[in-house]
């Protein structure tokens, strides 16, 4: 099952370059372009980032815990898995709350299972 590492690890560089091509020219750069307030507008920025380098550590500890001993790798894949799950979730609920339709925020087609895969990984 330590292959789910390796496919979620993969899972998150593919999510990263999504998430710089298309949602860098769909979402972040009509947000820096919008009149809203620039705090907003920085703080925006900021969390994109932040996202950015969550998703390169994340595909970095998924490989680390695709080669590790399972003891040692097993709280990652919790971890992790949990926080892929949720995120993925959180999209999925809203797109369906806000919009009455999942592919408005099709995100958690790529967080759930990175999350899926790597809570699998760990049991």
């Amino acid at each position: 099952m330590r292959y789910l590492y390796l496919l979620a690890g993969l899972l998150c560089i593919g999510t990263l370059i999504v998430h710089a091509l298309m949602g860098g020219i769909e979402t972040l750069n009509p947000v820096m372009a919008s009149p809203l307030v620039l705090e907003i507008r920085v703080a925006i920025l900021a969390i994109w980032h932040g996202m950015t380098l969550v998703f390169i550590l994340s595909a970095m500890a998924f490989f680390w815990a695709f080669a590790a001993d399972r003891s040692k790798s097993r709280a990652v894949g919790l971890l992790l898995g949990c926080f892929y799950a949720l995120f993925g979730g959180l999209f999925a609920t809203l797109s369906f709350l806000w919009f009455e339709d999942l592919m408005i925020l099709p995100q958690w087609t790529l967080l759930a299972p990175i999350g899926i895969f790597a809570l699998i990984a760990s049991i």
